[in-house]
């Protein structure tokens, strides 16, 4: 798979001058966007975000100097180095989109340089690498939601090794943090080492660096694979080539030439929904920012219901999605996710658990556990549903389709359920059909297949109906019986569809986050091995339905695991040494094979930053 020019039509990712720089850019990935921080010739800073073909027109930063940038437990870190030799640390505000007032890193502490460093966000804390006068210093920032404290550790030094320059940079591969710079001598060879992150020192690994560096390197990672970019050899060489090349199974592939493309400064690296995208300033007097990508997988997350054929029915195809799906609150206990609808149809998912109420005005708002999503404006139902419908249509006939179950959150028993049922009823009978004529709500109370499902919404009725309606003018698959808080149960809906479900959620007793993780684990596990073993035996109607959400009782019991904890990981004072959360332990920890799993519903798919779970998901269709 070849490398393709994006952005502009020659590649740049702005319209010229506003896209030129003299120095490296910033390059990160956020909320389901592509970022790119950069500054000009004179000196200003500029930001803009994209996704994995285009960029938005940029948007002036407020401050000078050499940027980095990265994401951490849902927030861009920008970290800039003034040509005093200062350091500071900018976090995004997503609310009103702009960037705060900085923190000033205490030069006196040894927080200078006049190099680019490297950022990376690893175990919940961010991890800066620089260097000063030939020598590598590493410093960590820590958010610990137990108390609200936010610490800088005092920079130390990366010991054991010769001079070094350049730009050094840093990845994740298998669970461990590599840094990779250059020697700071006539061969420039590429040194690598990696953390212990429990003593917080770094030792040499010749194993996973690979060629020489002109004057510095990049690098990202993504599933089993690291990538590390760099331009052609030493000192003396100067074409610079853009080389990217691959370790996976323990050793380095081919150096790949991007294109033929070379660049003034070393270039960046990124992994967005699959596709690798490398970003540089161009080798001549403009030094324009260009930009280039391919993919990493043999379909598009954007489609890759396309490759699944027509006859397949539903209930066979493994889909994985999102649990409490428009849950982007900025209350802790509250949020389940940070991508937004159109960016979590973007990353492949392809199921939603939606949770509504009725307001007096006859509308459906989204709600989790009583509170409503983006209070005080509300989040209309409605709005989702356009979002989708949109998604369907982006890339002309639609081939994908979307599961979305519904919920009523209001639990307090005061309205009948008809009313609720009703509201979704007429919501769904006033969405207008597509110009065929054809309807965008598959609300059939059997198991369809893709074919027919493809550019329409699928009903998967977790609400109570209107006691009057005869059961066969019911709308939707019925799982009106759903087992609240229950590992391992089976619906037989009264329409003769098998439906096993597992929805342990919620652990009321103390127990240490490893133990919570553990126990998950065995319910999430034990439901996909049931979901792969029944297609064998009554592959026709059957669904699965597994969800790896889970939280502690923060009310009851005074337990600390919030979602973010039990599907990411954490690392504090109370939990002790950092404890790895679901979806790598998920991704790792179980043998995926080619079948099908049924319905995977995850907190905060898209995390951590190294995850390739949901094409790892995916991938299981491909057969």
């Amino acid at each position: 798979m070849s490398w393709t020019r994006q952005g502009l039509d020659n590649g740049y990712i702005q319209e010229t001058p506003n896209g030129q720089t003299p120095s490296v850019p910033a390059l990160a990935t956020h909320r389901g966007e592509l970022w790119c921080l950069w500054s000009d010739p004179f000196g200003c800073l500029y930001c803009a975000a994209g996704n994995n073909a285009t960029f938005q027109t940029r948007i002036r930063f407020p401050d000078q100097g050499v940027p980095v940038m990265a994401e951490l437990l849902g927030f861009l870190h920008a970290i800039i180095v003034r040509d005093s030799g200062e350091v500071a640390h900018y976090i995004f505000d997503d609310i009103n989109q702009n960037w705060p007032e900085p923190a000033l890193l205490n030069t006196a502490s040894g927080f200078s340089t006049t190099t680019t460093p490297a950022l990376v966000a690893f175990h919940n804390r961010l991890f800066l690498v620089f260097i000063q006068d030939a020598s590598m210093y590493f410093a960590t920032w820590t958010w610990n939601p137990h108390n609200d404290s936010i610490v800088w550790s005092l920079p130390q030094e990366v010991s054991g090794i010769s001079e070094v320059r350049g730009i050094p940079a840093m990845f994740i591969l298998d669970g461990e943090l590599h840094v990779l710079c250059s020697a700071n001598d006539e061969d420039r060879e590429i040194l690598g080492f990696v953390l212990d992150a429990e003593n917080d020192i770094w030792n040499s690994r010749s194993d996973v660096s690979e060629g020489k560096a002109a004057s510095g390197v990049s690098a990202t990672s993504y599933g089993d694979s690291a990538f590390l970019a760099f331009q052609e050899n030493g000192p003396d060489d100067t074409s610079h080539v853009i080389y990217v090349s691959e370790y996976k199974d323990g050793k380095w592939g081919f150096q790949e030439a991007v294109a033929g493309q070379t660049s003034a400064d070393p270039p960046q690296l990124a992994v967005l929904n699959g596709r690798i995208n490398c970003i540089f300033n161009t080798n001549d007097d403009q030094k324009e920012l260009k930009w280039y990508s391919r993919p990493l997988l043999n379909y598009s997350l954007g489609s890759w219901m396309s490759v699944i054929p027509d006859h397949t029915l539903l209930s066979n195809v493994t889909i994985p999605g999102t649990h409490d799906s428009c849950a982007c609150s900025n209350i802790p206990f509250v949020r389940t996710q940070y991508l937004s609808i159109p960016k979590q149809l973007e990353a492949g998912l392809r199921f939603l658990d939606l949770r509504c109420r009725v307001h007096s005005d006859g509308e459906l708002y989204m709600y989790h556990g009583g509170i409503p999503i983006n209070m005080p404006m509300y989040l209309k139902f409605g709005k989702i549903m356009s979002e989708i419908f949109e998604f369907f249509s982006k890339n002309g006939k639609p081939t994908e389709t979307v599961l979305i179950s519904i919920n009523n959150d209001d639990v307090s028993g005061k309205v009948s359920p008809d009313v609720f049922y009703n509201a979704v009823k007429a919501h769904i009978n006033q969405t207008p059909a597509y110009e065929d004529g054809t309807k965008r709500w598959i609300t059939a109370r059997i198991t369809v297949t893709l074919g027919e499902a493809r550019g329409k919404t699928v009903l998967l009725r977790r609400f109570h109906p209107d006691p009057i309606i005869d059961p066969n003018e019911r709308i939707g698959i019925d799982l009106s019986g759903w087992l609240n808080n229950n590992p391992d149960f089976t619906l037989n809906t009264p329409d003769g569809l098998t439906v096993t479900l597992q929805d342990k959620w919620q652990y009321s007793d103390i127990l240490p986050l490893a133990e919570l993780v553990q126990s998950k684990f065995g319910f999430v596990s034990n439901m996909l091995e049931k979901a792969a073993t029944a297609i064998l035996a009554t592959p026709a109607e059957e669904w699965f339905l597994n969800f790896m959400s889970a939280v502690g009782d923060p009310v009851q019991k005074g337990e600390i695991a919030e979602s973010h904890w039990v599907a990411v990981g954490a690392h504090s004072d109370v939990v002790g040494k950092f404890v790895k959360g679901m979806n790598p332990t998920i991704r790792k920890g179980f043998q995926f094979n080619k079948t099908r799993y049924g319905i995977i519903a995850i907190d905060y798919p898209e995390l951590p930053k190294d995850s390739d779970l949901i094409s790892w998901l995916v991938d299981t269709n491909m057969r």
